[in-house]
């Protein structure tokens, strides 16, 4: 077993707050206690390739589970014992497929899992057997566009018949936030009021030999009956009840921050040399993470970040904006009811891009030589 010590730092944080709101706490007076700790693989690898994207956590947050695409195995993680419990074989093709490339994955309760690829959505035991496919057929749903899916991470009911996120299609690059039934066969798009006000900036590429979208970055969390649907471009969030089927947006201003980007940007380019410019520009502007909720505590916390501005590089065309150098990453925290509380610079040099809370504690992933590790941030 591979260990790195513990990196223990006592901060003294001074937070923005809004005295009208927690008055029990003295926002003024918190610190917190930072801890590194790593998960052993034992005698196996996990594969950190592409972070923790095709991850999902257990409701009570003693397992994570990880999708290794190149080896289409799914890792167990014990986070409790900070272990690589086990690795569950999975099959690409047959009747039994995940398909050859998993878009992402998440997670029904214990024993059930989503993986999702272009054409489908799978539900698999931990045995790896596919118990059920949703699919986007005009033959389930009258009128649907040619290659209509769920794209990004979607969030089910409890018995897996709703699925809630943005649905999209190749044929246009809005996407919707939408309740789809697969038991009675219906979609049903949920409004968002005053989402016509706030702007995406996607970035296109569009030449002879290349075409490519830098979107920004659209998440769909649950807390409980609600769901919370985010975008990396601005602060403001879009609450959904899954009862009523109803939204109504959270509308904040930091104080530490922009409110969004400035945008202003061009929405279309004809050359990688533009491109790389005009992204540079819009990932070293603030980067909403989607906000994360705390049961023990009634609270959610969301982080934020800025890139450093390097010059125009020559790496990856398509590098997202927590891959590249971070000059300021930034916490913020609300009550129950997503009134903002406290706001404070943090001393993390990394994104958080995969964040949870444990037991009233904030974890962040972190890869240290390729090996899994956390950030264990707790707020006293």
């Amino acid at each position: 077993m591979k260990y790195t010590p513990a990196l223990f730092l006592l901060l003294s944080l001074s937070l923005a707050c809004n005295p009208s709101t927690e008055s029990k706490i003295d926002f003024n007076q918190i610190t917190i206690t930072m801890d590194t700790v790593m998960v052993d693989p034992g005698e196996d690898i996990i594969n950190l390739r592409t972070g923790l994207w095709n991850s999902a956590l257990t409701e009570d947050g003693s397992k994570l589970y990880l999708f290794d695409p190149q080896s289409s195995s799914l890792d167990v993680i014990d986070l409790n014992q900070l272990v690589l419990e086990k690795k569950i074989p999975f099959e690409q093709e047959g009747p039994n497929g995940t398909g050859s490339f998993v878009t992402w994955m998440g997670i029904l309760d214990k024993e059930h899992i989503f993986l999702a690829n272009f054409s489908e959505i799978g539900l698999f035991d931990l045995q790896g057997n596919k118990l059920r496919s949703y699919t986007f057929t005009k033959e389930n749903f009258d009128d649907l566009e040619d290659g209509t899916n769920f794209y990004r991470k979607s969030l089910a009911s409890h018995d897996g018949n709703i699925l809630w996120g943005m649905l999209g299609s190749m044929m246009r690059e809005e996407e919707v936030f939408t309740k789809v039934d697969f038991e009675q066969k219906h979609i049903k798009e949920i409004k968002l009021p005053g989402k016509e006000l706030l702007q995406d900036y996607p970035l296109t590429l569009k030449m002879e030999n290349m075409n490519g979208v830098m979107p920004s970055v659209k998440t769909v969390s649950r807390a409980e009956s609600t769901l919370i649907l985010s975008n990396s471009a601005y602060a403001n969030l879009f609450v959904i009840d899954t009862q009523s089927d109803s939204a109504y947006q959270i509308d904040y201003s930091p104080k530490l921050t922009a409110k969004g980007k400035k945008g202003g940007y061009p929405s279309e380019v004809d050359s990688e040399q533009r491109f790389r410019e005009v992204s540079e520009q819009i990932h070293a502007e603030i980067n909403f993470m989607a906000p994360i909720w705390d049961a023990q505590n009634s609270r959610f916390y969301r982080f934020s970040f800025e890139t450093s501005p390097t010059g125009v590089y020559d790496g990856p065309l398509f590098k997202m904006p927590e891959n590249r150098p971070i000059s300021a990453v930034y916490l913020s925290i609300f009550d129950e009811n997503l009134t903002l509380i406290g706001e404070t610079l943090t001393d993390l040099t990394v994104a958080p891009t995969y964040a949870f809370v444990k037991d009233g504690v904030i974890w962040i992933y972190i890869n240290i030589d390729d090996e899994l590790g956390f950030v264990k941030m707790k707020i006293n």
